[in-house]
C-alpha cells in the first residue's frame, strides 16, 4: 500500500490546517494508476473502490479498464506458455545427456537386463517385485528418464522464465477476482448491465498446475531421445489426449513412462480397445461381476469383446477399487500374472474406466 499512499496523499505536503483540501484524482489518473503493474493487488482494490464511489459512467469505465486489463495478461501468459513450453522440450535431450556418460550407459543396460529378467521369471511374486525390481527400478528412471525439475535445473534461463510465468499466472488471477467484482458492483444498475451484456464473459484464469506442470511432464516424456517409432506412437497418444478421460490416459502414459525407462517400445493408444475396456469396466460394475469371463453375450472373453469393437486383443487386466489409473497401474505393478501383461510385446492398448472399475487391453 506504500506506492499507492503515496501518489494519493503527495498533494497534501506542504499543505496548512487552513488550506482547502486538494481535489481527488481525476478519472484517468485512477485508471492509469490501476493499469500500473507497481501496485498489488491490496492497492489495485483501494483503487477500485474510490472509482466506484463515483458515477455510473465512472464504474462503466472501471469495468472497461479491468476487463481489457485482465485480457491482455491472459493472452500474454497464453503466448509466453506456448514460447515455454518449446523451449523446455528442447532442453529435454540436453537434461538427460548430462545425466549419462559411457559408463552410465553401460550400467543402464545392466540394470534392464536385471530387471526384466526377474519380471520375466516364471518365479515372479508381489514380494520380488517390491523387493528386487522396485531398486532397480529406481535406478534406471534416475538415469533413462529426467523429470521437469531436473529439465528446469539444466537450463537458468529456462528456470527464470518458469517463475516469471508463475508470477504471471498469479497477477493474471488477481485481475480475474477484480473483473468479477467489478462487473457484479456495476450489474447492480441496469444501464451498468447493458453495458456488461455487450461482452462475451473473459475466460477462467490460467492455472501454474495445469498449464505449466502438465505440460512439462509430458515433455519430459515425448522428447526424450526414442525411435521414430515410439516417438510417432507418444505423439499420437498426446494427440488423443483432449477426447480421452484425465484418468485413463494418466495411466497409459505411466505404464510407457515405465515400458520407457525399462527399455521397452511404447504402447499406442488404440481408442476400439479402450471402448471395449470401458465397456467392460461398466458390464462389471452394473451387473455385479469381477471377472475376464463376461456373462453377456457376444462378451464372453476378451477377445470377444475386442471383436466387438472392431479390433483384436492378445491380454487383459482388471482391477477394482482404484481412484486413479495410476493407481489402477500400480495395483496391476505388484500382482506378478497383471505385471507380465503390462510388460510384453505389445504395440497398441486400450484403458477404461467405469467409477472404480478399471479393464486394460492389449493387442499386437
Amino acid at each position: 500500500m506504500r506506492a499507492l499512499a503515496l501518489l494519493l496523499t503527495a498533494s497534501l505536503v506542504g499543505q496548512t490546517p487552513t488550506t482547502p483540501p486538494p481535489e481527488p484524482p481525476t478519472l484517468p489518473v485512477l485508471l492509469r494508476m490501476l493499469r500500473d503493474d507497481a501496485f498489488d493487488a491490496v492497492e489495485r482494490d483501494a483503487l477500485a473502490d474510490q472509482i466506484l464511489a463515483r458515477d455510473l459512467p465512472a464504474r462503466t469505465a472501471l469495468f472497461d479498464a479491468v476487463r481489457t486489463g485482465y485480457a491482455a495478461r491472459h493472452r500474454q501468459f497464453r503466448a509466453a506458455v506456448s514460447r515455454q513450453q518449446k523451449r523446455f522440450a528442447k532442453e529435454v535431450p540436453a537434461t538427460l545427456k548430462s545425466q549419462l556418460g559411457r559408463q552410465a550407459t553401460r550400467k543402464l543396460d545392466s540394470l534392464r537386463t536385471e530387471a526384466l529378467a526377474l519380471s520375466r521369471s516364471a518365479e515372479l511374486s508381489k514380494a520380488m517385485i517390491h523387493d528386487q525390481i522396485d531398486p532397480l527400478l529406481q535406478q534406471i528412471e534416475a538415469l533413462a528418464l529426467v523429470t521437469p525439475a531436473a529439465v528446469l535445473a539444466h537450463d537458468r534461463q529456462l528456470a527464470d522464465a518458469d517463475r516469471a510465468l508463475r508470477e504471471l499466472a498469479t497477477r493474471a488471477t488477481e485481475w480475474f477476482r477484480l473483473y468479477l467484482r467489478i462487473m457484479h458492483e456495476v450489474d447492480r444498475d441496469e444501464a451498468g448491465r447493458r453495458h456488461i451484456d455487450r461482452f462475451e464473459q473473459e475466460p477462467e484464469p490460467p492455472e501454474s498446475a495445469r498449464e505449466l506442470d502438465e505440460p512439462y511432464a509430458l515433455a519430459a516424456l515425448t522428447a526424450l531421445p526414442l525411435s521414430g517409432r515410439d516417438q510417432q506412437a507418444l505423439l499420437a497418444n498426446v494427440a488423443l489426449q483432449p477426447q480421452t478421460d484425465p484418468e485413463e490416459f494418466a495411466g497409459t502414459m505411466h505404464l510407457n513412462r515405465i515400458r520407457i525407462a525399462l527399455g521397452l517400445n511404447v504402447v499406442a493408444i488404440d481408442d476400439k480397445l479402450g471402448h471395449a475396456a470401458r465397456d467392460h469396466s461398466v458390464d462389471m460394475r452394473t451387473l455385479g461381476f469381477f471377472s475376464h469371463e463376461s456373462p453377456v453375450a457376444g462378451k464372453r472373453t476378451f477377445g470377444d469383446r475386442a471383436a466387438k469393437a472392431g479390433t483384436s486383443a492378445s491380454a487383459e487386466n482388471i482391477a477394482w477399487g482404484q481412484a486413479t489409473g495410476i493407481g489402477a497401474i500400480t495395483a496391476w505393478w505388484y500382482s506378478p500374472g497383471h505385471h507380465k501383461n503390462m510388460l510384453g510385446g505389445h504395440a497398441r492398448t486400450g484403458l477404461g474406466r467405469s467409477e472404480s472399475h478399471w479393464t486394460q487391453m492389449f493387442g499386437g
